[in-house]
């Protein structure tokens, strides 16, 4: 390009680089007078500020074009101080906003413009728009905090560079007696949690299986900021404790690498509280066997999943219940309900199910029935223990009465085996009841 030495063509060939600037550059760039202004604008700021033409801000200050009060005296105040104090403002952050908006982070720079004597002309101010990073970091800067100062329920946190596949840090802290293994590369850290892992076919044996670089690159690659699983380890003391395990995915802002920062926390007491209300749910609260629900879901599963066994269906009903009631008062029946509840139980093994299936009606499942004589003697057994609770309620007749199906001999559905031990319970009660009957053939 021929340049003329004259003042007048140079000063046009300025104006013309700087208009050919402000329409090609993706900052946000303004130009104010000494009474701030507006004079120039690229798009990418008449964009910001919510307008559609520089025509719109040209001629205008912030106060006329903000909207946002707040945030219009801040940009002007910035600009006063800058006047004021006649020093550069150079990447600071503040609030900027979207086409749409909604609140971004700009990295802005101020300067001051001034003639050759050093008047004020104006303000140029550069803003370029930096809410990814600053997200990046802050997310960044969140997440060290773990190797600084461990939460008290948390046993250790690695903080893993996944491109050089190392670990950059760790720290690690006693949770009782125990904590996890100390480990110095990322081989060793895995090898410990699969070697301590409870259950072998859990999802945390599967995730410390497939922990390599590629597969945490294919989980960051679809978008997952973070990976959780809980499940059950074996700590440096012996002891075993619920884990929950969670990844989280950061870019090291210095080294532009993929990063994990893999967390452990205690959730004993949380697993405690889970499986405590997991267990109300399942079980009758006067009498602690399984309610009627969940009895019948667990005999169901076993014909199900167990149907090359033979087992035996009881059906257990105290007779004249509603006597003792109607006698000696409902906290008396409901004693002799726990008592007689309990002695049930005790003559049945941990593997069996029992329950309670209505007020004075109880089911219980023999598993794995070899032979009748084994159902026979149980039974017997049964009544035995039913006598010595009944016993404690001498002015009343009270008895137990059972009726028991076969399986898969009497019955080979959930509904059958029920029919059959219903039809034998009512044939034990016409026989005068204080015995049982056992349903044998179809």
């Amino acid at each position: 390009m021929h340049m003329r030495n004259d003042y007048g063509d140079a000063n046009e060939v300025i104006i013309a680089a700087f208009q050919a600037m402000l329409d090609n550059t993706p900052d946000m760039m303004f130009v104010k007078d000494a009474n701030l202004v507006y004079r120039a604008a690229s798009m990418p700021f008449v964009k910001m500020v919510g307008k559609e033409n520089v025509n719109e801000i040209i001629g205008h200050t912030d106060t006329e074009i903000f909207s946002d009060e707040n945030l219009a005296e801040r940009y002007i105040a910035d600009d006063q101080k800058l006047l004021t104090e006649k020093r550069n403002m150079v990447n600071y952050m503040e609030p900027i906003t979207d086409d749409n908006g909604q609140a971004r982070y700009g990295s802005t720079s101020k300067y001051l413009l001034t003639d050759n004597e050093g008047k004020i002309l104006g303000v140029l101010g550069i803003t370029q728009d930096i809410t990814r990073d600053y997200i990046v970091r802050q997310h960044y800067q969140q997440e060290l905090k773990y190797l600084f100062k461990l939460p008290h329920d948390t046993y250790a946190v690695s903080y893993i560079d996944v491109d050089d596949w190392r670990i950059i840090s760790q720290r690690r802290q006693n949770i009782g007696e125990g904590t996890l293994q100390a480990c110095l590369t990322v081989e060793k850290l895995c090898q410990a949690a699969k070697d301590s892992i409870v259950e072998r076919g859990s999802m945390a044996a599967e995730f410390y299986h497939n922990f390599t670089p590629n597969f945490l690159r294919r989980m960051y690659g679809k978008g997952r900021s973070h990976l959780s699983f809980k499940y059950q380890r074996v700590l440096t003391d012996g002891s075993v404790h619920w884990i929950h395990n969670e990844v989280r995915f950061l870019i090291d802002v210095d080294t532009g690498h993929l990063c994990a920062m893999l967390t452990a926390k205690n959730i004993d007491s949380e697993k405690l509280k889970e499986q405590k209300l997991a267990e109300a749910a399942e079980m009758d609260r006067m009498t602690r066997l399984l309610n009627r629900e969940t009895t019948m879901e667990h005999i169901q599963q076993t014909l199900v999943y167990e149907d090359e066994s033979s087992h035996a269906l009881f059906m257990i009903d105290a007779d004249n219940f509603k006597s003792l009631n109607d006698t000696m008062g409902h906290q008396t029946g409901d004693e002799f309900l726990i008592n007689f509840a309990t002695e049930i139980k005790n003559c049945f093994s941990e593997n069996d199910i029992v329950g309670r299936v209505g007020g004075d009606e109880f089911f219980v499942l023999m598993k794995n029935v070899s032979e009748l004589s084994d159902t026979t003697k149980k039974a017997e057994e049964l009544l035995k223990a039913s006598r010595k609770v009944c016993a404690k309620y001498p002015t009343v007749q009270l008895s137990a009465s059972i009726g028991i199906g076969m399986y898969p001999d009497t019955g080979k559905t959930l509904q059958e085996l029920y029919s059959r031990a219903d039809n034998a319970l009512y044939e034990a009660k016409r026989k005068g009841k204080n015995q049982f009957v056992i349903e044998i053939g179809s």
